[in-house]
């Protein structure tokens, strides 16, 4: 095959940009970096946008899908995306509203509640013989109020150190405040004009990219968009059933605060794997405020539904909503949370989902392509298998 000066100058400079890249490592990471951290908001607007886009896309199949007014598909998108909007911003409201009052009161009911506590264990045999003597009643008569006291004052103050963690900390709120403002922003305008910016996007890439994998690359985006689809969609129904079978297991068992830590159970189940026992933790606090058996009670209660949910329901309905083996679903988890932490538990499955799609669609076009039947069932005698591997050498000699 002749190679063309074209084609060498294009190998010459990949090779030479690819030099300066390993030579210039640091440097071109910093780059990256820099450039990630500034396109942040634009990323998180994206990704607020699909979010978004699943419920305003469900109000518009259902805002006079019929109808041929002009005005009405002039209001459409407008109407819809408030209504997606004020849907969402009016669920975080209410979850906010039944579950921070109650956390603080009980907080303060648990705070008020140590020396009670101190004194009803300060008479506990066990813990006599292993205290030295008199330590446990000066627990008890301590002013515990005062102390608290002092520690919010301390740490209000902001001595030394303190001040200065206090400072990174605002600024790094303040600035995590801005980029989900710019985030929102963002997300509205790519909502509002979403068919102008696919349509731009296709542009570019018809014109980057040839024919084959112009199209390819369509249906191996259609196969991702699917997965998040499905998987979002999956998820949210999963927060629903744990923190069903969170509220009405605590009802059966008689636990208090039953519905508010189902709330907070299944609202916390969002994120994978440690989510719904942040939640657990929340619960096991605001029960501990009534009765310590009981939010022992509740921990052993939430641990077996944790088990359930985690082993069961959630690979199986990851499974049907997105055609992933359930296996595969607890692999992409693990592995996401070990490379990206909870956003890499987060989107894991997806990644995981559309990769196995496609890989599995590159088979079977392959078996197709090469005529070969169906997979004979898996043979575990050796002698068999050392018959049939010296007939298939004797066919290639031939």
């Amino acid at each position: 095959m002749q190679i063309e000066w074209k084609q060498l100058r294009r190998i010459g400079i990949s090779i030479f940009v690819l030099f300066l890249a390993v030579y210039y490592w640091h440097t071109v990471a910093g780059l990256i970096s820099t450039l990630i951290s500034a396109l942040y908001p634009v990323f998180m607007g994206l990704a607020i946008a699909y979010v978004i886009n699943l419920l305003m896309s469900l109000y518009e199949d259902y805002f006079f899908p019929k109808s041929q007014k002009k005005i009405i598909d002039g209001i459409r998108r407008p109407i819809c995306l408030l209504g997606a909007v004020i849907t969402i911003l009016v669920i975080i409201g209410a979850l906010f509203y039944l579950i921070i009052p109650e956390l603080v009161s009980s907080v303060q009911i648990l705070v008020n509640g140590i020396p009670n506590t101190l004194a009803s264990v300060s008479q506990n045999k066990f813990l006599k013989t292993i205290l030295p003597d008199g330590m446990m009643q000066k627990l008890v008569t301590l002013d515990w109020n005062v102390y608290i006291g002092t520690a919010l004052k301390f740490l209000k103050g902001g001595f030394g150190g303190i001040a200065g963690n206090v400072i990174s900390v605002a600024s790094s709120v303040f600035a995590n405040i801005v980029s989900a403002v710019l985030g929102i922003i963002f997300a509205l305008y790519f909502l509002s004009g979403k068919e102008k910016f696919q349509h731009q996007s296709l542009r570019v890439l018809r014109v980057v990219v040839r024919d084959k994998y112009y199209y390819q690359t369509l249906h191996y985006l259609h196969i991702t968009n699917e997965c998040f689809h499905q998987y979002i969609v999956g998820k949210l129904l999963d927060a629903i059933i744990i923190g069903l079978m969170c509220g009405v297991g605590m009802l059966i068992f008689q636990l208090p605060y039953a519905v508010m830590i189902g709330t907070i159970v299944g609202f916390t189940a969002l994120i994978p794997v440690a989510g719904a026992y942040f939640g657990a933790l929340i619960g096991a606090v605001l029960i501990l405020t009534v009765s310590p058996t009981q939010a022992l009670i509740f921990l052993i209660f939430i641990v077996v539904v944790q088990q359930l949910e985690g082993n069961l329901i959630y690979p199986k309905l990851m499974s049907g909503s997105m055609g992933f083996p359930g296996v595969w679903v607890l692999a992409a988890v693990t592995v996401g949370g070990s490379l990206g932490g909870i956003l890499g538990m987060l989107i894991g499955v997806p990644i995981a989902a559309s990769i196995y799609k496609i890989i599995r669609e590159r088979v079977v076009e392959r078996e197709e392509k090469l005529d070969l039947g169906p997979l004979p069932e898996i043979d575990n005698s050796q002698q068999e298998r050392w018959q049939k591997i010296k007939s298939i050498r004797k066919k290639k000699k031939k």
